[in-house]
C-alpha cells in the first residue's frame, strides 16, 4: 500500500487508522509507517493511541456578502 503517488486515492480515514495499527503491530516503526502511509507523526500517534478515528466537527454556517441582500 503506497498511498504517496498523486494518482492514487487515499483510504477513509477509519481504514486508515485500521492500516496504521495493523502495520504496527507487524513491527514497522513509527517513521516507516508516516512514509508508507504519506502521513505526519501526529497522525500515527492518534491512529496507533486510539481504536476509533476522531469524528470532525460540524463548522456553523457562515454568512455570505449576499445574504443582507436577499431579504
Amino acid at each position: 500500500m503506497q498511498w504517496n503517488t498523486a494518482s492514487t486515492v487515499r483510504p477513509q480515514q477509519a481504514e486508515l487508522y485500521a492500516a496504521i495499527r495493523r502495520d504496527r503491530r507487524g513491527g514497522i516503526s513509527m517513521r516507516e509507517l508516516e512514509r508508507k502511509h504519506g502521513v505526519m507523526w501526529r497522525t500515527v500517534r492518534k491512529a496507533l493511541d486510539s481504536a476509533w478515528s476522531e469524528t470532525r466537527k460540524k463548522l456553523p454556517a457562515r454568512a455570505t456578502a449576499l445574504d443582507s441582500y436577499s431579504r
